[in-house]
Parts: structure tokens; sequence; C-alpha cells
């Protein structure tokens, strides 16, 4: 089973369609971000409650999939520290936060020396 960790505006990512991140707004941060790109070939698919199937293509990273925009929101599945900071670059620029399945939020902890910690609130 994966741990998924999400780019929303809200508290928690289960309320991310009370203020969603919008599909224009992600394409604007794919088009300014040379480390970001929209896969042509990677997506998920979802049935709607109407019975339609709607396509989800992945954002890439450094020409890997790794992130997915669906409908209110950013995710990435079992990221790794690099990619969870990366996603919380994403949503600085977005004026959102990076938040974990059980509601715990995702910082980037800035030291005087060193590499900045990632830490979890």
């Amino acid at each position: 089973m994966s741990y998924d960790v999400h780019i929303v505006r809200t508290d928690h990512w289960l309320d991310a369609d009370s203020n969603p991140i919008f599909k224009e707004e992600v394409d604007k941060l794919v088009k300014n971000d040379k480390e970001l790109s929209w896969s042509t070939l990677d997506f998920v698919e979802f049935a709607t409650e109407q019975g339609n199937v709607e396509r989800y293509f992945a954002i890439q990273w450094k020409n890997i999939p790794t992130f997915y925009w669906m409908k209110h929101e950013i995710k990435c599945s079992n990221p790794s520290e690099p990619q969870i900071i990366k996603m919380i670059e994403m949503a600085t620029h977005l004026k959102a936060r990076v938040v974990g399945d059980d509601g715990e939020t995702y910082q980037i902890k800035k030291k005087l020396f060193g590499k900045p910690e990632l830490i979890t609130v």
C-alpha cells in the first residue's frame, strides 16, 4: 500500500475540494519550472459518478513521472525526501502546503550552516 503526500490549500488533503488548485495554475507552474513537464505517456484514469472516465497525466520532474494533478491537488506516492522538498517548492509557488495522508505538514527548516532539514509538524 502506498503513502501519498499532497499539495493542497487546506489543512487536510481530504478537504482540498473546498479550496482547489486548478489545472491552469499547475500548467503555469509547469511552464515556468525548467525541471517540470507534462508527461504524454504516463497517466491515471478514474471513473466519474456519471460513468465517464477522466484521465490525469503525470507531471515529470527531471524527465521522470513523479507527481499527479488530480481535480483539486497535486500528489506523489511514496515520495523520497528530495521529492518532498520539490513539492514544498511547488507548494510555495501555488500558495499551498504539503501534507501527508495522516494530516502531518511537511516544512523545510533552514539552518545557518549546512543543508536545510525536512521536518513534519
